[in-house]
C-alpha cells in the first residue's frame, strides 16, 4: 500500500508509516506562529517539506521563520476575505505550486450566548470558518487541474458536540465538518484529498487568545487546557495519519473521548449529563469574571 511499509522483525510484520511523501512537498500552514501551526511546521520541516508559514503579523511569524531553514512566512489577516485572493496569488508564487494546504488560523470562545454581541459570532466565524473555506475554494482548484492534492481542516471535537461557553466555536468546527465532508464528494474522485482534524484540548495559548462576550481577550487559560495534549504529539499523531490516507482524524482521550462516544450512541444520556453538569461550570466561569 502507498505511504505504507512493512518491516519483517523476527518473524512479525510492523506496520510503518512512509513520511517521505511529505519530502518536496509545497505546504501552507496558516496559524503557524505558535500551538499546533507551529508544531505542524516544526514536523514537517523535518520530513523535508517546502514551507509557506503565515500568521496574522510578520511579528508573531519571524521567530517561526527563522528557526525553520528555507521557510517563507507570508502574513495576514485570514478573517480579511476580500484579501485572501491576492494572498494566494502570493502564495503560489513562491515555489510555484500549494500541494498540501493547512487550514489551522482560529480562535476560541469564552463566553455565554446570552452575553455574547453579534459582532462576537460574525468575527469567531469569518475566521474558523469563511477563511478556510474561503481559502479551499482558492486553491482547490489549481490541486484539481494537477489531479492531487491535500486540502487539511483543523476542526476540533467541539465540531462534534456543544459545549458551554463556546457556542461561536462550536458553530464554526461543525459547520467545517459540514463543509469538508461535502466538499471530499465532489473533488475526492478528482485527486484532492480532504482531511478534516478534530483534536481535544491541547496545551496551547488559545484559552488565553480566546474572545470575551465583547470581543476582548479572554487572557485566562482552564484546566481542561492545562491538561491537555502536547501540541508536538498532536501535530506527529495527525501528520501520520494524513500519511495514511485517514480524511477524519480524531485525537481524543478521558472525558472527551467518553463524551465523544456518549453523543454518538446515546445522545439522551449524553444531553442529560451535559445538562446535570453545565450549571456548576457556568457558575464558576461567572464567579472567575466577577474576581
Amino acid at each position: 500500500m502507498i505511504g505504507i511499509l512493512s518491516i519483517q522483525i523476527r518473524g512479525f510484520v510492523v506496520a510503518t508509516t512512509d513520511l517521505s511523501v511529505y519530502r518536496g512537498k509545497v505546504v501552507w500552514i496558516t496559524g503557524a506562529s505558535s500551538g499546533i501551526g507551529e508544531a505542524f511546521a516544526q514536523k514537517l520541516h523535518l520530513f523535508g517539506a517546502k514551507l509557506i508559514l503565515s500568521a496574522r503579523t510578520a511579528e508573531e511569524l519571524n521567530p517561526v521563520v527563522r528557526k525553520l531553514q528555507g521557510s517563507i512566512g507570508l502574513s495576514f489577516d485570514v478573517s480579511d476575505i476580500d484579501s485572501l485572493p491576492e494572498m494566494v496569488e502570493q502564495a503560489n508564487s513562491i515555489f510555484g505550486r500549494i500541494d498540501i494546504l493547512f487550514n489551522n488560523a482560529g480562535v476560541t470562545q469564552r463566553s455565554l450566548a446570552k452575553d455574547t454581541d453579534i459582532k462576537v459570532y460574525r468575527q469567531l466565524i469569518d475566521t474558523d470558518l469563511m477563511a478556510p473555506i474561503a481559502l479551499t475554494q482558492l486553491v482547490a482548484p489549481q490541486m484539481i487541474e494537477r489531479g492531487e492534492g491535500k486540502i487539511v481542516a483543523i476542526a476540533s471535537i467541539t465540531g462534534k458536540f456543544g459545549v458551554p461557553l463556546r457556542t461561536a466555536y462550536c458553530a464554526a468546527k461543525h459547520g467545517m465538518f459540514g463543509y469538508f465532508d461535502a466538499l471530499r464528494t465532489e473533488v475526492g474522485y478528482r485527486g484532492v484529498d480532504i482531511h478534516v482534524v478534530a483534536p481535544g484540548s491541547v496545551r496551547t495559548d488559545l484559552a488565553r487568545n480566546a474572545m470575551t462576550s465583547s470581543g476582548d481577550r479572554f487572557g485566562k487559560t482552564d484546566s481542561s487546557i492545562e491538561s491537555g495534549y502536547e501540541a508536538s504529539y498532536v501535530a506527529d499523531k495527525v501528520l501520520r495519519r494524513i500519511a495514511r490516507g485517514e480524511k477524519e482524524i480524531i485525537l481524543v482521550r478521558g472525558r472527551e473521548r467518553m463524551m465523544l462516544i456518549f453523543r454518538k450512541f446515546f445522545p439522551e444520556i449524553f444531553f442529560r449529563k451535559l445538562n446535570d453538569a453545565a450549571p456548576k461550570f457556568v457558575q464558576e466561569f461567572v464567579a472567575s469574571q466577577d474576581g
